[in-house]
């Protein structure tokens, strides 16, 4: 079953556009927390050592929150925790060993639990009702919590750390904090994940149903990782500038997400809508590291254009990543989705249009009118 490709069947095509849209009508569901007993004897011991009156009755709830098997009792119960972070005073509390234990606690609940699960947004208010002076303290558990998750070398639960990483950015600022700490660790894991997809994928022709929920799985991770992108361009602009030359290791894994992109495009066993939103994310990506200038537009041109000669002003680094998208015998469809990309990025707010992006705006309807009406 293809994306781009003349051989999938429009049945085919609504077949899995229907699955994916089924898939996403789901109702969250409200579970409460189901841990292994060694994992539950681990956290509850931690949360059993000497500490203060406050710390001391944080881990009593959040003891009480674990043991639990009713999610409504459990979400009240984090919730006073959260009351109980908002009244620690930096004068009368210390960062023992009982609330490291119960900040070490919540930062694992919030990666463990599924994105949907409304507990998760307890857990996060939660985390995020601390004082000032624990902020940064909680970034750190958090931080460590995630990069435990993102080290791990398992594919079970990719769609999971996906979803984990986007419920990072969904509004809470403190828990956004540690996606940009980790922010060459999380790239890496989208590589990775992009990778197996890629793999997986060619082994899942004729079987839709699992390639309908391998490409729901790799247009979510697709989403998440431009939606890091868009809001890590500071840390990224910084790394990028501040770097003394591209062997950095975000500068890599820069690099290597944009082969990954490059790869989902000129793929025609993926699905229109994870090229097109590919398209969009490798655009956006570089633009996040050129920067702002006249190249930008000039770069995505010789893209479109398949040229590069045109796109010798791309840095090398660059070109080898996005190698494929040069290459004459590339999907004629690639040019389609790259055009998505580029439309994005011209129309991005208080972006305005200097001669070499008028250009490209012109270069666009040129290039659509040349592709065969199929795509």
């Amino acid at each position: 079953m293809a994306g781009g490709n003349s051989n999938v069947t429009s049945t085919s095509c609504c077949y899995v556009s229907d699955l994916v849209m089924v898939v996403k009508k789901k109702a969250p569901k409200v579970e409460a927390v189901a841990l292994d007993d060694v994992k539950l004897k681990s956290l509850t011991d931690s949360l059993s050592v000497e500490g203060d009156s406050i710390a001391t009755e944080l881990a009593r709830v959040l003891k009480d929150s674990l043991s639990s098997s009713d999610p409504v009792e459990q979400i009240q119960l984090i919730s006073k925790a959260g009351v109980l972070l908002e009244q620690l005073r930096e004068d009368e509390c210390t960062m023992g060993p009982l609330l490291q234990a119960c900040m070490s606690t919540l930062a694992f609940l919030f990666t463990t639990l599924p994105a949907k699960n409304p507990l998760k947004r307890a857990v996060a208010s939660a985390l995020g009702s601390g004082p000032d002076w624990l902020q940064e303290q909680t970034v750190g558990f958090l931080s460590e919590s995630l990069s435990s998750c993102l080290s791990s070398t398992s594919t079970d639960h990719c769609s999971h750390l996906t979803d984990s990483i986007t419920s990072c950015l969904d509004g809470f600022k403190i828990v956004e904090k540690c996606v940009h700490h980790l922010l060459t660790e999380v790239l890496q894991f989208f590589q990775r994940t992009f990778n197996y997809y890629v793999e997986q994928n060619r082994g899942l022709s004729g079987r839709h149903v699992a390639q309908a929920q391998l490409m729901q799985s790799c247009l979510a991770a697709v989403k998440a990782s431009m939606l890091v992108v868009q809001r890590s361009q500071e840390p990224i602009t910084t790394a990028v500038l501040s770097a003394s030359d591209d062997q950095s290791d975000l500068h890599q894994a820069l690099s290597g997400l944009l082969s990954c992109y490059t790869c989902i495009l000129t793929d025609e066993e993926f699905v229109q809508t994870v090229q097109s939103t590919a398209g969009m994310a490798l655009v956006l990506l570089i633009r996040s590291i050129i920067g702002n200038g006249d190249d930008v537009p000039v770069i995505v041109a010789s893209l479109l254009q398949c040229s590069v000669d045109a796109g010798s002003i791309a840095p090398q680094w660059l070109r080898q990543s996005c190698a494929g998208l040069y290459e004459n015998g590339r999907p004629a469809a690639v040019a389609l989705y790259l055009s998505h990309g580029a439309l994005a990025m011209l129309s991005w707010r208080g972006k305005t249009l200097g001669p070499h992006a008028e250009k490209l705006l012109l270069l666009i309807p040129e290039v659509l009118l040349s592709l065969d009406t199929r795509y």
